[in-house]
This record gives C-alpha cells, structure tokens and sequence, in this order.
C-alpha cells in the first residue's frame, strides 16, 4: 500500500471527484491540472487522471508534478471510455466530475456546477460552457442525434456556412437559446460535466465500444432513467478541441473519422432502431457511408494543403 494508498483510506469521501482520461498529451494535461489547484472548487475534491498507457511520459509528469493527483495507469491502451470507467470506480465523490485533458478550468466553474445540483433535484448532470482560447462559444450543448443531425448538426457544410437557420438552432442549442441562464440539453460534451454519484451507479459506466457519441449516449441514459441533463452557461471552460493526443497526428485524425460514423451506427442500433432488417436501418447505413465518403474526401484535402504549406521553401 502507497503512501498515498494509506492517505486515502483514512480519509472523509470527499464532495467531488475529478476524473480525467489522458492519452500522449503531457504538456495538455499539466495544463488542465494546474488550472484545477489554481482555480479549486470550494468543497472537498480529489482528482484522478487515468493514463492510458502514454508514451510521451505524461505519468511521470503527474507523479512528479502533482503528487496530490491519484493517478491510475493502464498497462495497454483501452480507449477513453475504459479509460474514464477505471477513475470512476476509483472515484469517493457525491458527484462525480468528468474532464478532458485539453481543457482549462476557469474560476469558479465546479463551484457553479455543483450549486446547481444542490439547487436542482431533477437534475442528473449538468455541463459546463466550453469555450475556445480567444472566448468564443463551442457548440457543446445539443439534441440528441437523429436523422436530422447529419445535415444540420455541427460537423455538417449547411451549419457552417448558414449557422442560423432553424434547423441548425434546434440541434445546436446554444444557438437558440438565452445564454445567460441554465436550461434543458439532449446532451452536453463530456470534456466537462457534473453527475450525481447515485446517477452514475443507476445508468452505468460509459459505453467502452463509443469514442464519438460517448457522451450523447450517456445522456439519453440519464434521460430515459428518468433524470434531467442540464447546461450551465454561467460555468465556463475552456477547451483546446482536437488538441489532445486523440488528434496529434493524420492517422489519428482519419481514425477519428471512422470512429465518428462508426460511433453514430452504434448509438442509432442501441437506441433508435434494433431491427437489422427494417427499411430506416438501410436508410441509416447508406446516409452514414454516404457521409463517411464525403467526411474523408474533405480530411484528404485538408492534410494534402498541409503537406503542401509544410514543403513549401521559407521566404528569407
């Protein structure tokens, strides 16, 4: 047993537990730590980061430089949602913190979370605003995926070019609505989110096939447990989107697309449609391949200009 081990065990829970998966992104997640004890909420918290099984030396990082960090390390690479699973069950907390490893606590966001929850008893979770570097909103607040969400959810040509038309709006929710007070979300990204202990142990763990769709799945749990998903603008993070391990490199960013679709297959089987043989099931396939298609065409054309502005000779 560590001396940490021996700390722990004599130990009151405390109020929140922070977890955070972490994969090959050392500097990243320092980052977020010290962002954590420089910015700590109010009531009792432990953080553990759970890391699956970097080369970049990150566990030694967090040993060194955040020994009040429990940290657990995977032996092989299981992915974020195992990753996520193995913190959870470690975790003391009443609530229960998720948090990606390229984000930046700002001050007073667990604190508002976690008021939040104490004042509102229908609610389950509650997710934070993520924001970019220069302050501007993510689209981290959703409907739950649907049919509709291929033409007019974030990732989609019509929503980038014609951010505000209805259809985009009733899938983007921070779009329509008024961001100055909490309200009622199909989903929120698990970059950073709140759940209560009791429902965490009622829905189960995160659904270890998903990467993509991870969070979205989980929330439809909590709703159809019979819970609330909440979004708090008031509590802002900011988070370095595609900055972690998970896209460092093009063969993970072209992963990332066959996980996206692959994710969004899955989450439609589970919970939309469970027969194979029904017509929207071939509706379903052939839209996803179809954007599958169009998905890599557009990641190609984007590593291909990189390449190109990389090989081209520096003006003196």
């Amino acid at each position: 047993m560590t001396t940490q081990d021996v700390r722990l065990a004599g130990a009151a829970p405390p109020t929140l537990s922070i977890v955070i998966a972490n994969y090959n992104a050392r500097d990243l997640l320092a980052s977020c730590l010290d962002s954590i004890y420089a910015n700590p909420p109010s009531v009792s918290f432990e953080v553990i980061v759970v890391d699956d099984a970097s080369r970049d030396h990150s566990a030694e990082m967090v040993r060194e430089q955040f020994p009040q960090a429990q940290l657990l390390r995977n032996e092989r690479n299981l992915n974020y949602g195992a990753s996520t699973n193995r913190g959870v069950a470690c975790a003391r907390g009443r609530y229960l913190g998720l948090l990606n490893n390229d984000t930046v606590v700002l001050p007073g966001a667990f604190d508002a979370m976690l008021a939040f929850l104490e004042g509102c008893a229908a609610a389950g979770a509650v997710g934070s605003r993520l924001i970019h570097r220069d302050g501007t909103i993510q689209a981290s607040v959703k409907s739950l995926p649907s049919a509709r969400s291929a033409l007019f959810g974030a990732r989609s040509v019509v929503s980038r070019l014609f951010p505000n038309n209805r259809f985009t709006r009733k899938e983007l929710l921070h779009l329509a609505h008024d961001m100055t007070r909490p309200f009622t979300a199909g989903f929120v990204s698990s970059a950073s989110v709140v759940i209560r202990r009791e429902v965490a142990e009622q829905v189960g763990g995160l659904d270890e096939r998903l990467f993509y769709q991870s969070d979205a799945d989980y929330c439809r749990r909590i709703w159809d447990a019979g819970w609330e998903v909440y979004y708090l603008p008031s509590a802002s993070v900011v988070h370095l989107e595609h900055q972690g391990g998970s896209m460092s490199s093009w063969k993970r960013r072209f992963t990332g697309i066959v996980e996206f679709h692959r994710g969004s297959y899955i989450y439609f089987r589970k919970h939309d449609l469970r027969a194979r043989w029904h017509p929207m099931h071939f509706l379903a396939v052939g839209g996803l391949s179809a954007r599958f298609v169009v998905s890599l065409l557009l990641q190609l054309g984007k590593e291909l200009r990189a390449l190109g502005r990389r090989a081209r000779p520096q003006r003196t």
